[in-house]
């Protein structure tokens, strides 16, 4: 008999920090590709492109155009809501206000670094899509979704799902030609860092701190009167 997802107990601050510095590093690779590299794509950008622009299928191709729908920006708000209401309703209080947030950070960060790198997107994008192209919307959300989700009931299905969709997405933004490679891989660092540190954050909120340390001075196995009897034992030897 499967087990129900239980709540996690919370993310320990070493998961913030490393949700930190991977805000850190898609911040500054940002950077370096809009003045460093003057926006133009990395040699395994555009490597990447011309192997999926070459590769079409008619199966491939309708699995995009769907991830393309179930991924954007008003499904994932939809399925972001009705996740976070079915919790409020269970009284899940933290979990439905980390999704939530988590969800809500991960887009807004998102779309203030697409507008401050300004990357263009490749010209033979297959779909209509806005003008900027780091870091990917679709797959930023993507993974802050389903990243917290696996972080509140952390379960083997749950981590799967995780790893199935955000992989899924990423490469359907690609085989679309819509993103660089690089704009879907600092997505999905993107997403999975606001999971972790918004995790962080409300787990000391909630106050699962970590347990302190027990003192390291060894009880003590002589009870009351202990001393004295020994004494009395050693004496009537000793007679």
């Amino acid at each position: 008999m499967n087990a129900k997802p239980r709540p996690s107990a919370g993310v320990p601050f070493s998961g913030g920090l490393v949700g930190v510095g991977g805000f850190v590093l898609v911040a500054l690779t940002g950077l370096v590709i809009r003045f460093a590299g003057q926006n133009r794509p990395t040699m395994i950008d555009s490597w990447w492109h011309d192997l999926l622009a070459g590769r079409r299928s008619g199966l491939a191709d309708a699995a995009a155009l769907f991830l393309n729908i179930s991924g954007g920006t008003l499904s994932m708000t939809l399925v972001t809501v009705a996740v976070v209401a079915v919790l409020l309703v269970l009284r899940r209080w933290r979990q439905a206000i980390t999704i939530g947030l988590t969800v809500a950070l991960a887009s807004g960060i998102c779309t203030v670094l697409k507008i401050l790198v300004a990357r263009p997107r490749p010209l033979d994008g297959i779909v209509d899509v806005g003008s900027d192209s780091f870091p990917s919307g679709h797959t930023t959300t993507a993974a802050a979704l389903t990243i917290a989700i696996a972080l509140a009931f952390p379960q083997v299905w749950t981590w799967a799902l995780a790893g199935a969709w955000v992989a899924s997405v990423a490469l359907s933004r690609t085989y679309l030609l819509v993103h660089w490679a690089s704009d879907v891989l600092a997505a999905a660092i993107l997403g999975a860092s606001m999971a972790l540190l918004v995790a962080a954050i409300l787990a000391r909120v909630f106050g699962d701190s970590p347990p302190r340390m027990r003192s390291l001075k060894k009880p003590s196995i002589a009870g009351p009167g202990f001393t004295g009897k020994a004494q009395t034992s050693i004496g009537s030897l000793l007679s």
